[in-house]
């Protein structure tokens, strides 16, 4: 441990070492130092004059060591005359890190780098390739002191600000002829500007939608204006002119390559300006991500014709941004790197533009914004904040009369368009008409259930983690829309029955609706619990369980409800009118929907119960690692895991006593030391014949709905991605049944009581393989 007495603007009169005395419990005493004297005069903090003595070195490895290991785990060490208000102090005064107005010896605030002398074609090219690898750093979550607010030439036009467009120059005031910038530094201005409203763009959509500030993306501006009053034409109109003096070779004389190259990166500047641009018709930006796209090659085969001019990027500037933090690093983001994200986001944003193609069908929506959710790698902020600009735009609050209609309501009378051509009676005392009354109900629950679809459209429009997380919360606004939707339902199964038409509906079909809704919601955060490797392996076997359960409620669910369709596509056959028989086929659609959902619903069900027994196995056989938990208890840790459900209606949870049943059938001591009654079980056929039938009919379900198609299951919009998630769950089920052969056969051939010779290996995220991310199957391999 180094001390050292720099001087500073406080100078010391006395210079005394803090002793602190350690008795290896943790108890301590320091000698402060005396107090320290203010001098005046110094506009800045220098770096002063050598120490008044040498620093002297102390080398307390060994006493710390000591110290150390004499605490207990969890045991704190204070010192009561220590505050939190000097530790900060020790680290803020001369600390490069933390005092902005520290400078080296011979440092100077300002940078000398001179913004007005020419520069060479070379140069050019590199200085552009940076600008757009800074801003790349800042599409992915650095701010913007870091990055393109590093660029001396930016500072430059933005500050002192310009109070025209033209004033937005690289010097300020007037300037002799011969300093006056040349062609080259006109392009660099034209460049530097278009990027500067691009960054207006960027911030104006991602600002309209719902975002997280400085975990998604930074919108700080530091008390700049990126010439936000400027129309978009002006910037387009200064590309345009730096091209086309470009061209003209008779300005300069330069290599064919350099100018190529030069003109390539003003053309996709013009492009991405013009695809950011948040005030164009949706009709033309369709066609400008693809036109972007196609200008990056020549960039990225001419990035090595520049040459690195690094005195144009300085950190300093951040001194002078109004900004609460100290100048930090500048953020280096490798051409390579920043290329492969420009791509990919020229290539997020793309995809997101065909979702106006999309027909307005709610659950092809929620398909295509799942799809989009789960692209790999993740969609930058941009891309999200862009295809839900889209969604909201295209969105209404009677979307979900078209939901209603397919899963629960097909062809009812409940959603009669002539209901709502009936007007209530001009004596407000008389009764109102039936149908009216279903219409004023409709209406009623479709006002209160468009928020919570809005919640779970904006929840889908995030990044995987915090979609995880919003579900959750979603999940309970949900959970009270079931119970509104219930007394609205109480109200149209009276009026059905006065009707006389109560078989044509299905029994409480909005709470039946919305039930279903959340127990799709609660599968997913579950599933993505697995993708995002947030449980751990010991785990495995209670949550697969909890998923089981949850998805064999939707299935039975949903066996309800393609009964009721198929009771009502014989009663319109049997009809035989030309509207009853198109009624029919109506139908017959819906079934193939429901049938789909079935599939799916038996599938997953089969599947997580065929894990959760595996994995209880596994654990029993010690072949999951377990971490010691000193500081907890399993009813504890189960509570805590299950909290975001703990208090839905009707309860989802098992109780405690129930779950330990089921991922601990043994008799206790649990899985550290298994009964003779495992071992006697683990021998016999039919403790693996369940999960062996279970596996089978997994991977009948999933073939079942790989047949049904994309279509039947209302993902026509992403059908490359649906058919690839199929197959991934159908390999996870092919991989799992290897998986059980290979530890039943090690534990017929092994001999009790006697270690089986195998591992088991769990492929983690994104470093092993996993057929489908929710699906974690590992694989037995010999020790």
């Amino acid at each position: 441990m180094a001390e050292d007495r720099l001087g500073h603007a406080t100078t010391c009169e006395d210079h005394i070492t803090p002793i602190v005395n350690h008795d290896g419990t943790g108890a301590s005493q320091e000698v402060r130092p005396a107090e320290k004297r203010l001098s005046a005069g110094l506009p800045l903090r220098q770096a002063m004059k050598p120490p008044l003595a040498e620093p002297k070195t102390y080398d307390i490895t060994e006493k710390f060591t000591k110290a150390c290991s004499a605490l207990e785990v969890g045991q704190l060490v204070k010192d009561e005359y220590f505050t939190l208000f000097e530790s900060i102090g020790a680290l803020e005064i001369m600390d490069p890190k933390m005092d902005s107005g520290f400078l080296q010896p011979g440092e100077t605030l300002e940078d000398a780098y001179d913004t007005l002398a020419p520069i060479l074609p070379e140069e050019l090219i590199s200085i552009l390739d940076q600008l757009l690898c800074h801003e790349i750093a800042w599409h992915t979550g650095y701010p913007l002191s870091q990055t393109l607010f590093t660029s001396v030439y930016i500072d430059k036009l933005l500050w002192p600000e310009p109070k025209t467009f033209e004033q937005a120059q690289f010097y300020r005031g007037e300037i002799s002829d011969d300093r006056r910038p040349g062609l080259l530094l006109e392009v660099l201005r034209a460049y530097c500007l278009a990027l500067v409203k691009c960054c207006d763009f960027t911030i104006a959509r991602i600002t309209s939608r719902d975002y997280f500030e400085e975990e998604d993306f930074c919108t700080h501006t530091y008390n700049r204006v990126l010439l936000v009053q400027t129309p978009m034409d002006v910037f387009q109109r200064e590309l345009d002119a730096a091209i086309e003096r470009l061209e003209d070779h008779s300005e300069m004389d330069i290599e064919a390559s350099l100018r190529g190259a030069l003109i390539a990166r003003l053309k996709f500047r013009k492009r991405f300006l013009s695809a950011l641009d948040i005030d164009f018709p949706i009709d033309y930006i369709r066609h400008c991500w693809e036109q972007v796209s196609r200008k990056l090659p020549t960039i990225s085969t001419t990035h090595q014709l520049g040459k690195v001019v690094p005195e144009s990027f300085s950190f300093k500037i951040q001194r002078r941004l109004a900004s609460t933090v100290p100048p930090r690093p500048i953020v280096e983001l490798e051409f390579k790197d920043a290329f492969e994200k420009l791509q990919q986001l020229c290539i997020d944003c793309d995809e997101a533009t065909r979702f106006v193609d999309i027909e307005p069908d709610p659950l092809e929506y929620q398909s295509f914004l799942w799809a989009f959710a789960s692209r790999t790698p993740t969609p930058l902020p941009y891309s999200r904040a862009y295809l839900a600009s889209l969604l909201f735009q295209e969105s209404s609050l009677n979307i979900p009369l078209i939901d209603l209609r397919s899963l629960v309501l097909p062809c009812s009378p409940v959603l009669d368009p002539t209901n709502w051509a009936l007007s209530p009676p001009r004596n407000p005392m008389l009764p109102k008409p039936p149908r009216l009354q279903l219409a004023l109900f409709i209406d009623e629950f479709v006002e209160r259930a468009g928020q919570c679809y809005l919640d779970l459209w904006t929840a889908l429009g995030q990044n995987r983690c915090r979609l995880r997380r919003m579900l959750t919360h979603v999940v309970t606004g949900w959970d009270q829309l079931q119970m509104d939707a219930g007394i609205v339902d109480e109200d149209i199964m009276r009026v059905v029955t006065e009707m006389g038409i109560r078989e044509q509906v299905l029994e409480y079909p909005l709470t039946t609706w919305v039930y279903h809704k959340k127990l799709w919601m609660i599968e997913k955060v579950v599933l993505l619990g697995f993708e995002q490797d947030i449980y751990l392996h010991d785990e495995f076997a209670g949550m697969y369980l909890f998923l089981s359960s949850v998805t064999g409620r939707r299935r039975d669910l949903l066996t309800t409800i393609k009964a009721h369709f198929d009771d009502r596509k014989r009663m319109f056959l049997s009809q035989n009118t030309p509207e009853a028989l198109t009624n029919a086929q109506e139908t017959d659609d819906g079934t193939r929907y429901i049938s789909s959902l079935l599939h799916d619903a038996s599938g997953i069900s089969a599947l997580s119960s065929a894990l959760s027994k595996f994995y209880t196995k596994l654990n029993y056989l010690n072949l999951l690692p377990r971490p010691t938990r000193p500081f907890s208890t399993e009813d504890l840790r189960y509570e805590l895991r299950m909290k975001p459900f703990l208090t839905l209606t009707p309860p989802e949870v098992y109780p405690f006593a129930d779950f330990a049943a089921q991922v601990q059938p043994y008799a206790p001591p649990f899985f550290d030391s298994p009964p003779p009654s495992f071992s006697e079980a683990l021998r016999t056929p039919e403790s693996w014949l369940e999960i062996e039938d279970s596996v089978k009919r997994a991977k009948e379900e999933f073939s079942a709905v790989k047949k049904l198609g994309a279509k039947a299951a209302k993902s026509d919009s992403v059908a490359i991605s649906w058919v690839k998630d199929v197959q991934g769950v159908l390999a996870s089920c092919v991989a799992l049944g290897v998986a059980v052969a290979g530890v039943k056969a090690a534990v017929e051939e092994g001999e009790e009581g006697r270690e089986l010779g195998i591992r088991f290996e769990i492929p983690g995220i994104g470093i092993g393989k996993r057929y489908a991310e929710g699906w974690v199957v590992g694989k037995v391999v010999k020790s």
